[in-house]
């Protein structure tokens, strides 16, 4: 801030107690910031008044001479001067003579009770006998009023310094005059002292004519008197007139005497308040820049007159300041109430903190005393939080667990929040109460700083206690709420840990908090840890909220899974059976939709922040983990075997009703799901460092076969049961038997209707999902082989024509299913040809293969159904 500068003053020049307006540049920011002025180095503070940066008013003190006036302010310090005021001595007023200024009376000379008094010396010729200019003497003598500060220019003061007169009255007088004035006041000073008496009836004439006259006058008046009365003594009456005159004069006297001590004591008592009008005004300041909030300058004031009149012996000083004091106690009790009330900006708070201080706080530390009251105010606004959120929860009713998890999600928000906005606040002032901040910050003395700091070094432990406290409130509401288990006590143990542990809410047991509720709860306070990490804080104080967080995490990732798991059991429900393209549904689509949601909600509650702990890291979590991660490979082939097998058929005699389609669809899902999921699953769990893997997939793959060889097992008691049995009653069709039959002349019928029928088959499994075709048809060639065989074994007497009649219808059968055979099934077809009689076979080996030929020519179409 530059420094003050005057450049005006108006008036320019008059006596002691001239009211004067000061113009300029700078003069203060405000009436804090002004600390006073000086004219003519004579220190005018007392009666000044600042109106604005540019105007101020005040009275001028005593002093005579020309000089600088000094504004003087606490932002841009001592300033400076353009302009220069003349003070005047003091002007003698009478009594009964009306004064614009104050006069001070303290030399006033009444002429009427002592006319042995001089006035002060006037003539139009001074003592040399030269002519002297009146209107260029008044100009000099106050620019040399500086040199003779204890003289004066009059020679008829006692301090006449006749330096002072010369230069005043004579400095272009040319020498020779002044000798000659020299010459003249030693021959004036001669014929006084040679003609005194002379002198003397001289100087008296005048006043002899007119006592001459006077007594002329009178004696002609008592000369008539005497004519008209005649012989009447006419001194009585005069002296009846005088004593009357005489009384009258006085009372008059009497009377103009006691106005002048009205006037005395009217202008003492203006006297008095014109100088100790702040005192006097104090109280209604007070009250006024109260109301204005201008706190600093109450604290000015009341510092000013505590200087002044903290000791003062005036019983009316006494008075008045007692009534300050009152006012300065209630506006203490004010700031008091006004810091309390909660919440409040830092600044704010500082500021009335610094105002308690400077007005000289009898209550103990207001730093202090205004942290402790907002770590209380912290607390109950977070038990209050809790009050509120959990008399919603116990209103609501059956069915509303959306309404409960809502209320959670708020409640927890609004918990945060209390502690993201506070809880910085409350250790920003604290750290700017130790450091001194509060009133070094406004340039208080180093001594005053170092004493509040002092006083800060006194409650650390008890602020990082107060901390530490809050710390674990918000803690713990939010374990009971969302980790009640953590929580728990024993119902025989202390009265005051159930106590305690009721002050932190029951929330209802019975009602589910979802994943995403509790991923909402990690994510508000992982925010609320890194605002309050951020402030420097002793180490270990975030400790609880740090554990909390990670509990919060391994509950929220086992609900995660959990849920998803469910929804993923719960797929049959969804299943509509249109056969979408590759052979499956809209099942295995789901089923990943659900797993990449899971990993994208998982994402952010799994990885860790810098400095949280690992969430695999916890031994116990890790089985637990383990078992949950196997959850979501086994839930799918459940809900595919639900679809496929209800369980109302699940009996084995009711799973005949279940449909051959389904079945198919369902193994088709679940080798989609084996061959396009469950690898990528199993490699973004092994991505993200999931424990125990391996374990994870034997027991999916044993899910996995499990699920699908029952399926299957159900499919083939459905369709290939069937088929098979076809093989004996067709056999044995119009009580043929094979040891009277007539000579082979093609394959039999009943082979004809089993191939048509595996192609039957074939064909069902191929329009769903061909890659099933092979698995399939390798069990139902199996199947047929080994029906086959036990046919054939049964069969105890042969005929030539039956034994080549069965060699050609096996060798037929074995020749078109060729594609699907397994080494199972041809170990079945070479039994069975090995059963049959050899000895007729090597004379019919043209008449076989001729029969081969011929079945092959007019079972083309069939067999190629099998190549396709």
């Amino acid at each position: 801030m530059p420094k003050p500068v005057v450049t005006g003053i108006a008036p320019r020049e008059g006596c002691p107690g001239t009211r004067v307006t000061i113009r300029g540049e700078h003069l203060g920011i405000s009436q804090t910031d002004f600390i006073g002025v000086a004219i003519c180095g004579r220190n005018c503070s007392m009666t000044a008044e600042w109106i604005s940066p540019s105007k101020i008013v005040c009275r001028t003190s005593f002093g005579e001479g020309t000089g600088d006036i000094i504004v003087m302010t606490t932002s841009g310090g001592t300033g400076t001067s353009t302009v220069k005021f003349t003070g005047h001595h003091p002007k003698q007023v009478g009594p009964n003579e009306v004064s614009l200024t104050w006069v001070d009376e303290s030399n006033y000379i009444d002429k009427r009770l002592d006319r042995s008094q001089k006035t002060q010396y006037h003539m139009r010729t001074d003592p040399l006998g030269i002519n002297v200019d009146d209107s260029n003497t008044s100009d000099v003598d106050s620019s040399y009023a500086h040199m003779f500060q204890k003289g004066s220019s009059d020679p008829t003061d006692e301090n006449f310094v006749p330096t002072w007169f010369l230069l005043k009255n004579h400095r272009e007088t040319p020498f020779q005059k002044l000798k000659e004035g020299h010459a003249y006041m030693k021959k004036r000073a001669n014929r006084n002292s040679n003609n005194v008496p002379l002198n003397h009836v001289k100087d008296s004439l005048p006043v002899f004519f007119e006592v001459n006259d006077t007594l002329s006058a009178i004696h002609h008046k008592m000369q008539k008197d005497l004519d008209m009365k005649g012989n009447e003594n006419i001194t009585d009456e005069v002296e009846q007139l005088l004593n009357e005159a005489s009384k009258n004069a006085n009372d008059l006297f009497k009377t103009v005497l006691t106005c002048k001590d009205r006037a005395d004591s009217i202008r003492n008592t203006l006297n008095v308040l014109q100088r100790f009008k702040f005192l006097f005004h104090l109280p209604l300041n007070i009250d006024r820049n109260v109301q204005k909030g201008d706190y600093g300058v109450v604290i000015n004031d009341y510092e000013k007159a505590k200087s002044l009149f903290l000791n003062t012996d005036v019983a009316i000083f006494k008075k008045v300041y007692k009534v300050v004091e009152a006012k300065i106690e209630e506006f203490r009790e004010q700031l008091t109430q006004e810091v309390q009330q909660l919440p409040l900006s830092l600044t704010r708070q500082k500021a009335l903190i610094r105002f308690l201080i400077g007005l000289g706080y009898d209550g103990g530390d207001p730093a202090w005393e205004c942290l402790y009251h907002q770590h209380e105010w912290i607390q109950n606004q977070m038990l209050q939080c809790k009050d509120k959120y959990l008399d919603q929860a116990r209103k609501l009713g059956v069915g509303e667990d959306e309404k409960f998890v809502f209320i959670c999600e708020e409640y927890h928000t609004e918990l945060t929040k209390i502690a993201t906005d506070q809880f910085p606040e409350h250790w920003h002032l604290w750290e700017h109460y130790a450091s001194g901040v509060i009133l070094s910050e406004t340039g208080e003395k180093s001594a005053q700083v170092e004493k509040l700091k002092n006083a800060a070094a006194r409650h650390a432990k008890d602020m990082k206690g107060l901390f530490r406290d809050t710390i674990i409130l918000l803690v713990n509401l939010l374990r009971a709420a969302f980790l009640p288990s953590s929580l728990a006590v024993d119902e025989d143990g202390d009265e005051a840990n159930r106590s305690e542990r009721s002050s932190y809410g029951m929330w209802p047991e019975d009602r589910a908090i979802s994943a995403e509720a509790l991923a909402e709860c990690v994510r508000c306070c992982r925010e609320t840890h890194q605002e309050i990490a951020s402030l420097n804080l002793p180490s270990g104080l975030l400790d609880p909220l740090k554990v909390v967080i990670q509990d919060l995490r391994v509950l929220c990732l086992s609900n995660f899974l959990q849920e998803a798991a469910e929804e993923i059991r719960n797929l049959h429900t969804k299943e509509t059976w249109n056969v979408e393209e590759g052979g499956v549904t809209s099942l295995p689509s789901s089923y990943n939709e659900i797993i990449s949601k899971l990993f994208l909600f998982i994402s952010d509650v799994q990885s860790s922040l810098p400095g949280e702990e690992n969430i695999f890291t916890r031994a116990s979590f890790q089985t637990r983990l383990s078992h949950l991660t196997s959850i979501l490979f086994i839930s799918f082939p459940e809900a595919i075997e639900r679809a496929c097998l209800p369980e109302e058929t699940n009996d084995f005699k009711s799973r005949e009703v279940a449909s051959a389609k389904r079945l198919v669809i369902g193994m088709s899902n679940l080798d989609y799901a084996k061959t396009f999921i469950f690898p990528p699953l199993l490699e973004r769990l092994r991505s993200q460092n999931f424990p125990d893997l391996p374990r994870t997939l034997q027991v999916a793959d044993e899910s996995w076969l499990r699920v699908r060889n029952n399926i299957f097992d159900v499919y083939c008691e459905q369709r290939v049961d069937p088929l098979v049995a076809v093989l004996e009653p067709g056999m044995y069709i119009g009580n043929f038997s094979w040891d009277d039959c007539a000579v082979p002349i093609s394959v039999r019928s009943y082979i004809k209707v089993a191939i048509m029928k595996i192609i039957t088959l074939h064909s069902e499994v191929f329009d769903i999902s061909p890659p099933l075709i092979k698995d399939v048809m390798n069990e139902v060639i199996r199947c047929t082989a080994e029906e086959m065989l036990r046919l054939i074994e049964c069969v105890t007497v042969w005929s030539p024509n039956g034994a080549l009649q069965a060699r050609v219808d096996t060798e037929a059968l074995r020749e078109c299913t060729k594609v699907f055979a397994t080494s199972k099934s041809e170990s079945f077809f070479e039994e069975t040809l090995a059963t049959l009689p050899k000895d007729q076979v090597k004379y019919n080996s043209k008449l076989l293969e001729q029969l081969k030929e011929d079945f092959k020519s007019g079972m083309m179409f069939q067999m190629r159904c099998f190549q396709s």
